[in-house]
């Protein structure tokens, strides 16, 4: 599944500031509630979740990417939120470099098999530098999203 199925074209913000990946991680959670893609008495399982992937191996990939992922009952169908973070999102990172493209991606418990499958999709997607670029300039979700279609 790409990135434009993953956040049905509006699990989308720019212009974020983190402290930390755990902050940034729960904005992007944020980002699904606010939409309704996630019910509110969710939000802590699902936190859990995708923090306790995190504590086994960082998520952040290189080329300034991140993908905090997790498995939970609490969802249908496969979810992301991407968030862009000007500034940089404090991850470890294969390359070193501080992720400033975040992407949450969430499967259900259900569906674990397409896991594995969704991240490899993200990543090819992302490892195109046009693409980040335009991400990575984009003012307005719009934007993002423009930078997303028809990849």
């Amino acid at each position: 599944m790409d990135l434009l199925t993953l956040t049905a074209g509006r699990y989308i913000r720019v212009g974020l500031r983190a402290g930390s990946k755990v902050e940034a991680i729960e904005q992007l959670l944020d980002c699904l509630l606010d939409e309704g893609a996630l019910a509110a008495p969710a939000r802590s399982d699902v936190l859990d979740a995708i923090l306790e992937r995190e504590q086994r191996l960082s998520t952040g990939l290189e080329h300034g990417i991140a993908i905090p992922h997790g498995t939970t009952r609490h969802v249908e169908r496969e979810t992301a939120a991407l968030g862009i973070f000007p500034e940089g999102v404090p991850f470890e990172t294969v390359d070193g470099r501080v992720p400033q493209i975040v992407i949450l991606l969430i499967t259900p418990k259900a569906r674990r098999d397409r896991h594995v499958t969704n991240l490899a999709a993200l990543a090819r997607q992302l490892m195109l530098p046009a693409v980040r670029a335009r991400l990575l300039e984009a003012a307005t979700p719009n934007e993002a999203l423009a930078a997303i279609e028809g990849v």
